[in-house]
């Protein structure tokens, strides 16, 4: 009979195993889509901006077609809230669902929409909300996602399955270039402005499809139900009341967010989207070495993102958190003096960029989920990361090409400095969250 019962025993833990596979799977495979996407728009703006613009004016379209790029990181902070809150109410599961569809439907209607040249300011206009709507999703995409992969981790590997989470945006950003590559290389230069771009945005409307249709199954998190199931109407005692707290309630948990999505925005933006164009623009790098320098970083950076979430499940957030910000504080200068137009001194940059980012990448999506109590953790993550990623993240590149072409280049490098400084602090003022409860409601 032991024996039975010890394989009955061992068969469910392998299936709840496998089924928490599943669903790390599903969720990273609908945040890749969300990125590809993201990317894939930034490559193909110069080829489709006299598509939805006046194409009397080609410098005019494409800063136009820039403009509503931005756009997206406007609605971001609002979409982080909504369905962060929308996910503390109905469910991780329905939130990452919902977001899913949102953008898988936004891709395809860029795909198939008409041109300026068909239907004048009204194709203007369709990209406009097409971009509004996404940039909701996106900004709800990124902070539920983590949460639901931190309260879905077992015991002892949040970091891990939290570094997943940036695993799965890096991998969108390589496969988004892949794509270019391949229709660029394919494809003649009339092709893909007239109708070659609208393919990128198929396949990512069409994998968004089946995203969607992957997330409708995944299982909704422990924590989660069993908060749901003691705050459920007329289950409700005296000793539940701290659970109806606000969000704002947490200021010290969102300043913690916000603090640690500070840094680690600022140097994603700047060093693995921002720098391959930076050494194009600044120091004459070929198109073609700076690529291929960006995509041996970014291959780089999906194991050293894992190696530092492992790590971070033993040794603690903390000592990461401090790690990274020292790295940049110190570093930032020499590091980015190696970039000259070389593509070995531009490898060497971005590997040594990469590393220090990856320690922080590696624990911050646990430490976002730990801070909070369930009842408002996924408005809690995805609110202040898609404020800071706004703040910081979104201008970073903006900032960077307007002081370097006005001579201050140092200027922005002090701003990197100070940016990481306010990580740094935030890892050194914050508790240890490693053995933290993750089910609580106060």
């Amino acid at each position: 009979m032991s024996g039975t019962g010890t394989t009955a025993q061992e068969t469910r833990v392998a299936a709840t195993s496998a089924r928490r596979v599943r669903d790390l799977i599903a969720v990273n495979f609908g945040n890749s889509l969300e990125w590809y996407d993201w990317t894939i728009y930034s490559i193909f703006a110069p080829y489709f901006a006299v598509q939805f613009f006046q194409p009397d004016n080609p410098a005019s379209a494409l800063l136009a077609t820039l403009a509503v790029f931005a756009v997206g990181f406007v609605t971001r902070p609002l979409g982080g809230f909504l369905f962060g809150a929308y996910a503390d109410r109905v469910g991780r599961r329905k939130s990452l669902t919902l977001a899913m569809m949102v953008t898988a439907l936004g891709s395809l209607v860029i795909a198939f929409a008409p041109t300026y040249g068909a239907v004048g300011l009204a194709a203007s206009v369709i990209l406009l909300v097409a971009r509004l709507v996404q940039g909701l999703a996106h900004g709800g995409e990124m902070g539920t996602s983590v949460t639901y992969l931190v309260e879905r981790a077992p015991r002892g590997r949040r970091a891990l399955f939290g570094a997943t989470s940036w695993f799965s945006v890096v991998l969108g950003t390589i496969l988004a270039t892949v794509t270019g590559l391949v229709l660029t290389a394919n494809l003649s230069d009339t092709d893909i402005r007239e109708w070659g771009w609208r393919v990128a945005f198929g396949i990512g409307g069409v994998l968004g499809l089946y995203a969607l249709y992957l997330r409708r199954r995944i299982t909704e998190t422990d924590a989660f139900e069993e908060t749901s199931k003691d705050t459920a109407p007329g289950r409700e005692t005296a000793a539940s009341a701290p659970r109806k707290r606000g969000l704002l309630h947490h200021w010290r948990a969102i300043l913690i967010v916000f603090g640690l999505s500070a840094g680690g925005s600022i140097m994603f933006y700047t060093w693995l989207i921002f720098m391959p164009t930076h050494a194009q623009v600044q120091h004459g790098q070929s198109p073609s070495s700076a690529l291929a320098a960006s995509l041996i970083a970014q291959v780089y950076f999906l194991v050293a993102v894992l190696a530092a979430g492992w790590l971070g499940d033993r040794i603690g957030r903390k000592p990461m958190i401090i790690a990274f910000g020292v790295a940049f504080v110190v570093l930032t200068i020499p590091i980015y003096g190696l970039v000259d137009g070389s593509f070995g001194r531009l490898v060497l940059a971005m590997l040594a960029s990469l590393t220090a980012m990856a320690l922080l990448f590696g624990v911050n999506g646990a430490v976002w989920a730990e801070v909070f109590p369930t009842h408002v953790r996924a408005a809690g993550v995805a609110g202040p990361l898609s404020l800071a990623t706004a703040i910081f993240g979104g201008t970073a590149p903006y900032m960077n090409a307007l002081l370097t072409q006005n001579g201050h280049q140092n200027w922005f490098l002090y701003y990197l400095i100070g940016v990481a400084g306010i990580t740094l602090l935030t890892g050194i003022l914050m508790k240890e969250t490693k053995n933290s409860n993750l089910v609580r409601e106060t």
